[in-house]
């Protein structure tokens, strides 16, 4: 009986976490003008600029509309985990609570790292859009991971879409004229 009443305990708690996330939109990241994904990026930049060390920004969007819902920086000389992506995830929680995933675009100027990208995952995010890639950023003698968001996001277990080279090239001067250590 006891383990019944576990399972019961576990599955209820399980769907009121899914329940807990909108429905994703129908949207393809392709089907969102390049204009409104460029406006968000220059958003993400001029977040990059706030760290010219580790020049990793990023907006969260409204995919519906492209309104930006919170911003981030790398401040890893903070902790080590507060990467640009998941400050801005943070931000994003602390104003609207942990919800509606699945109706927002998350942003960064570069490819997400296997941390921040799992996190996207687990938080059921929308879209993934970046600027450059991860070998921009190892080339700019920036330590990476050598998976890309594209690697962590197989297997079927995502419904994250993702989008890579949106404004690439001021993404890439970015980090080829980081400031370094």
């Amino acid at each position: 009986m006891n383990r019944r009443r576990a399972l019961i305990c576990l599955c209820s708690i399980g769907a009121f976490g899914m329940s807990r996330a909108a429905p994703p939109t129908s949207k393809t990241l392709d089907a969102i003008p390049l204009k409104q994904h460029e406006l968000a990026m220059r958003a993400a930049i001029a977040m990059a600029l706030q760290n010219p060390m580790y020049p990793f920004g990023a907006v969260i969007t409204n995919a519906s509309n492209g309104a930006i819902l919170a911003k981030g920086v790398n401040t890893t000389y903070e902790n080590p985990t507060y990467h640009g992506e998941i400050v801005c995830m943070n931000n994003y929680v602390r104003q609207y609570g942990n919800i509606n995933w699945g109706n927002l675009i998350l942003y960064t100027t570069g490819e997400p790292c296997p941390m921040c990208m799992s996190a996207l995952i687990w938080a059921g995010i929308q879209g993934v859009v970046f600027g450059s890639s991860i070998g921009m950023i190892k080339r700019s003698g920036i330590d990476q991971f050598i998976f890309s968001a594209k690697d962590i996001n197989k297997g079927g277990f995502s419904q994250t879409q993702l989008l890579g080279g949106i404004l690439e090239s001021e993404c890439d001067v970015l980090f080829a004229n980081r400031i370094r250590a």
